[in-house]
């Protein structure tokens, strides 16, 4: 009997050993699967949409499977003008947020929204990388940023009205965001501010005359429903400045190794966002030819008006930084140098 209690116990005891081995395996396995949430207010299908969806892709292919990318698109996680904070609040984990939708929050790097007369996505993007490993703005500190990215030049678009010369702008109401409102206003058009998925109801019900926008919004926002004209004002070309942010805390829980493949990712996503916004761009630009639109080139006389009426932005802007404490002045002269290099 005693012999048969002692098999008993042991057989028990290896029962229990098992069962906390398997637990512990189980908890192992869970433990390195990491989930990552990442969140899009682009329309689906539209190039921003399918490049941040694919940086999910490679990132779990690239982590064996250790990584686990979970992708809300179309602003079903957090709508475009709450991206950032959404981030910091950890809602999301990865999100990617437009400098302009929260004036005054990033004074450094909303600068490179100026209309400049940016020649393309793939320079504006360039300089907005390099521009921010130069002057490292503290405005970024709440976040860990994995890379910019900006729009192709920003033109003049509008439903019904030419406008082949500044005196054609008085009176139409453009849609704006951030820093090209005040070029608006310069210009002699009245701004109207709403983030881009408002903008097709607007033009529809009258509320906006046109836009400042790339090329591109013409196909991914489906915006060549209305517009009829786009005005080559390349000389006073603006952008908007992407962000891709992760939040803090989530990136400081990650291993070494998954921090470092995702470093790596994210800076070759910067030379692959900068090809999509020049590609999405032309393919906007045709969409809008074969629906009808009139595209009108302006002369370089014309452009020079432009031109002057834009130039008290930069000043403006450099002096608003500078009360800040920050090197205003030096960053600007620093992008206008940067662009002139590309400039034709």
């Amino acid at each position: 009997m005693k012999h048969r209690g002692t098999i008993s116990f042991f057989a028990i005891l290896f029962f229990a050993i098992l069962c906390i081995a398997a637990t512990t395996t189980t908890g192992l396995a869970q433990e390195k699967t990491i989930t990552i949430k990442v969140s899009n207010w682009f329309p689906v299908g539209a190039g921003q949409d399918k490049l941040l969806k694919e940086w999910g892709a490679d990132l779990e292919k690239r982590t064996n499977g250790k990584v686990k990318v979970n992708y809300y698109a179309a602003g079903t996680l957090i709508p475009a003008p709450q991206s950032y904070d959404g981030v910091v609040k950890g809602i999301a984990d990865v999100t990617q947020h437009v400098a302009g939708y929260t004036v005054g929050r990033f004074p450094m790097m909303e600068l490179i929204d100026l209309p400049l007369g940016y020649p393309s996505g793939v320079v504006v993007t360039r300089l907005a990388n390099d521009y921010y490993k130069k002057f490292q703005p503290k405005e970024m500190d709440k976040v860990k940023l994995l890379w910019f990215h900006a729009q192709a030049p920003g033109i003049l678009h509008t439903k019904s009205k030419p406008v082949n010369k500044l005196e054609d702008l008085k009176g139409l109401k453009i849609r704006t965001f951030g820093s090209n409102a005040k070029l608006m206003s310069s210009l002699g058009g009245t701004p109207v501010a709403m983030p881009m998925g408002d903008v097709y109801d607007a033009l529809s019900k009258g509320v906006a005359d046109g836009l400042l926008a790339s090329y591109e919004t013409m196909e991914n926002w489906k915006f060549a429903d209305f517009i009829r004209y786009s005005t080559e004002c390349y000389d006073v070309a603006y952008t908007a400045l992407f962000m891709v942010i992760m939040n803090k805390n989530k990136w400081n829980s990650l291993p070494k190794d998954v921090q470092d493949t995702i470093d790596k990712l994210s800076a070759e996503y910067i030379e692959k966002s900068a090809k999509m916004w020049d590609d999405i761009a032309e393919s906007g630009k045709k969409v809008l030819i074969k629906n009808g639109g009139k595209i009108i080139k302006l002369s370089k006389e014309e452009q020079a008006k432009w031109v002057e009426k834009a130039k008290p932005l930069f000043e403006e802007y450099a002096t608003n930084v500078e009360k800040k404490g920050l090197p205003g002045k030096e960053a600007v002269k620093y992008i206008q140098d940067y662009v002139g290099k590309f400039k034709k």
